[in-house]
């Protein structure tokens, strides 16, 4: 769809309302600054700025805190005071004609908008209905059942746990959390010593066990539900566990969308064919909107690892690549799916090759302590050669950063991995420099 087009539809269908973001980056909702209606961003960190005239409010700015995304969650804000402060404002920008399209569903999206549905369209989905797509054991037994090829994941009770002998009999093995994100809860483990100090106990009591797979190359699709429908979006290379950038080892580090052209033909093609029939399953159980779809090439076959039932990491580039296409991007898609707009022809990945030379760095902060760390001595580090295109989500020193939250966003002109455990070397040794010098500056 081109993207003039997905623009008078979205403003058709609003009749008038005005659009509300809630977010956890307010820079992830650039794309949909073009829409007249769009008044108002919330977000978690980093308030909007690509509008002026866009009314928009940070959590971060209220707490005085930069929060860890991949471990925070909203409905639980231990800041009363900056939480209040938040919702009251929120309930102010949605007390008229209004709708409202959220980064992910919350509770406190859902209560926001059930207390104003009187004036108030909710487009997306309720927190409670999206929450099972997060549930990567029901979603990834039903994808298996598809025919799918995928990462081996088997369940393992607690009571059971003498059972993972047998995989670590044969190498090292991962344990992963019914429900994570950005890393968050995946270890590996080589003996039993670690499986009983790393075993993740949960409300379910099993955990989710696989053999490691070594030297496999982890990759991300972006793609949208229509109610008649699913399109695709920019196939990347994921960044992933960057010891400079991340202390988690399989932490999200970023997209290399330049890589991805580089890919074997038949593995792109099952991939589109992989993530095409992922999104007819998600649309059969009533999922509507974006999603992602997480990949590890192996031997030649793109395993299937997880969905992302939301939007991504990886959006706001994405974005840019269609939009530099005039091409409707993931975020506008969204939106027009869950107005009840019909869906578009897809675009191949392919399609997308020639306006994917860029890639986008995420450095968290990877200090053990909370600390006032300043973002902007990072960007400074990178020279003209370092083809640095643009900066964004960059921490000021006014507010507290957690360990594991994000410095800096940072976006270049092609490639900067090769395996997405990788990372170019020019990159990688400004960030370590700058890692050096802001954790000597706390000594």
């Amino acid at each position: 769809m081109q993207r003039t087009e997905a623009l008078k539809a979205i403003s058709s269908r609003l009749e008038g309302r005005r659009l509300v973001w809630f977010g956890t980056r307010g820079d992830d909702s650039e794309s949909a600054a073009a829409i007249p209606e769009f008044k108002a961003a919330f977000s978690i960190l980093a308030p909007h700025r690509r509008r002026h005239s866009v009314r928009s409010v940070s959590l971060e700015e209220l707490s005085g805190v930069r929060v860890d995304l991949d471990s925070y969650e909203i409905d639980e804000e231990p800041n009363i005071e900056a939480f209040a402060a938040f919702r009251k404002s929120a309930l102010q920008a949605l007390a008229g004609h209004t709708a409202v399209f959220t980064y992910r569903p919350s509770v406190l999206v859902s209560a926001l908008c059930f207390a104003r549905r009187d004036n108030c369209r909710y487009l997306g989905l309720f927190k409670d209905f999206q929450a099972a797509f997060e549930h990567k054991p029901w979603v990834e037994s039903s994808i298996r059942a598809l025919g799918i090829s995928a990462i081996p994941w088997h369940y393992v009770a607690d009571e059971d746990q003498l059972d993972s002998l047998t995989d670590l009999s044969r190498g090292a093995v991962m344990l992963r959390r019914s429900r994570s994100s950005g890393g968050t809860g995946l270890v590996r483990v080589e003996n039993f010593a670690e499986l009983q100090e790393h075993w993740p106990h949960q409300i379910e009591a099993y955990v989710s066990v696989a053999p490691f797979i070594e030297g496999g190359i982890p990759l991300n699709v972006g793609a949208v539900v229509w109610h008649d429908g699913v399109t695709l979006h920019p196939l990347s290379l994921q960044l992933i566990g960057h010891p400079d950038c991340t202390n988690r080892p399989f932490g999200y580090c970023g997209n290399d969308y330049s890589a991805a052209q580089f890919l074997d033909a038949t593995i792109v093609e099952q991939i589109q064919q992989d993530t095409l029939s992922i999104g007819e399953w998600m649309r059969a159980h009533g999922y509507l909107g974006a999603f992602g779809v997480d990949f590890l090439v192996k031997d030649g076959v793109a395993l299937f690892t997880e969905v992302n039932p939301r939007f991504q990491g990886s959006t706001h580039l994405s974005s840019d690549i269609s939009s530099a296409m005039d091409e409707s991007c993931i975020v506008l898609e969204h939106l027009a799916a869950l107005l009840g707009v019909d869906s578009p022809p897809t675009l191949d990945l392919t399609d997308y090759f020639a306006e994917s030379q860029c890639s986008h760095l995420i450095v968290h902060w990877t200090g053990a302590e909370t600390a006032r760390i300043d973002g902007t001595q990072l960007v400074e580090g990178f020279d003209q050669s370092s083809r640095l295109r643009r900066s964004d989500v960059v921490v000021r020193p006014t507010v507290l950063c957690q360990p594991s939250s994000t410095v800096a966003r940072l976006t270049f002109d092609g490639p900067i991995s090769s395996t997405g455990f990788d990372l170019e070397s020019g990159i990688a040794d400004t960030v370590r420099t700058w890692r050096i010098a802001a954790s000597a500056a706390l000594l």
